[in-house]
């Protein structure tokens, strides 16, 4: 697989126009193309009129090729002399701009993985696992099932590693199985950007019965919280009004005892 570079820092582009409306339109491309490792380079060089391809150099064959037949009898009369090689572009170019700009860009990327339920566990069927690993350079990775901490393959399926169109990679690892009780299910991931492997557990979700009983407990737990609240709230209130109560009650004890002591005075004398 080829990583195509074809950038402003690697294309010239000559632009010819001598008419307002019927013009004409020129271009010259520079693109440099590598292999997967970067160990192999290639070189192209292409010139356009009006949109169309006319001539091609390539530095793998270090030839012309043309496209028209204007492209055609201009690239054997260039294939005849071995100085029209552009071949020493290559390094002028291409090895220069690798080693310029692809440490900054291709540096190792951690995956970002995922791992959901595609088809849900029943008596009826088998469940499906899915486990996603995406945002990943450069490409070459494994991923792996893991059922109690051993390695399994039999219903394991695999997409291949695709292409995000921006240096980046995905692929997306399926395990159809039957459920057992209590078992631990794992995705098991191995790429150059980590030192070790990364497991990643899937956390089965509770039963129906289990899952009922929680929400219930919950219930009832938010449930009392109000209840408590309410009953803190009413006792608060009412120790407000107390003292007004208890003074009134008071006051009146007072004046029936003065009264009272009033009369036995007055019957005395």
């Amino acid at each position: 697989m080829w990583l195509c570079v074809a950038s402003l820092l690697c294309m010239l582009q000559v632009l010819f126009t001598f008419k307002e409306v019927n013009g004409y339109y020129g271009q010259r491309y520079y693109q440099c193309r590598f292999s997967q490792d970067l160990n192999t380079v290639e070189f192209i060089h292409s010139w356009y009129f009006n949109k169309i391809e006319h001539l091609r150099y390539n530095s793998t064959i270090d030839k012309y090729t043309g496209y028209t037949d204007s492209g055609v009898m201009e690239a054997e009369s260039l294939n005849k002399d071995p100085s029209n090689s552009l071949s020493f572009f290559v390094g002028q170019i291409c090895i220069n701009y690798k080693d310029k700009y692809f440490t900054k860009f291709l540096k190792t990327v951690k995956p970002e993985v995922t791992v959901r339920s595609l088809r849900s566990e029943s008596d009826v069927q088998q469940a499906v696992l899915m486990c996603t690993a995406y945002d990943y350079h450069p490409k070459g990775i494994k991923v792996s099932w893991l059922r109690d901490g051993k390695v399994v393959s039999e219903g394991v399926s695999s997409t291949d590693e695709l292409s995000d169109g921006d240096w980046y990679y995905q692929i997306h690892t399926y395990l159809e199985y039957v459920p057992r009780p209590g078992e631990n299910i794992s995705c098991m991931v191995e790429h150059e950007s980590l030192t070790r492997p990364h497991i990643y557990t899937w956390d089965r979700p509770l039963p129906v019965a289990e899952r009922n009983k929680l929400i219930i407990g919950i219930f009832l737990l938010v449930l009392g919280i109000v209840l408590a609240v309410a009953g803190f709230l009413y006792y608060m209130l009412r120790a407000k009004e107390c003292p007004s109560e208890q003074t009134s009650q008071s006051i009146h004890l007072e004046r029936t005892v003065s009264e009272t002591s009033s009369e036995a005075s007055t019957s005395y004398e």
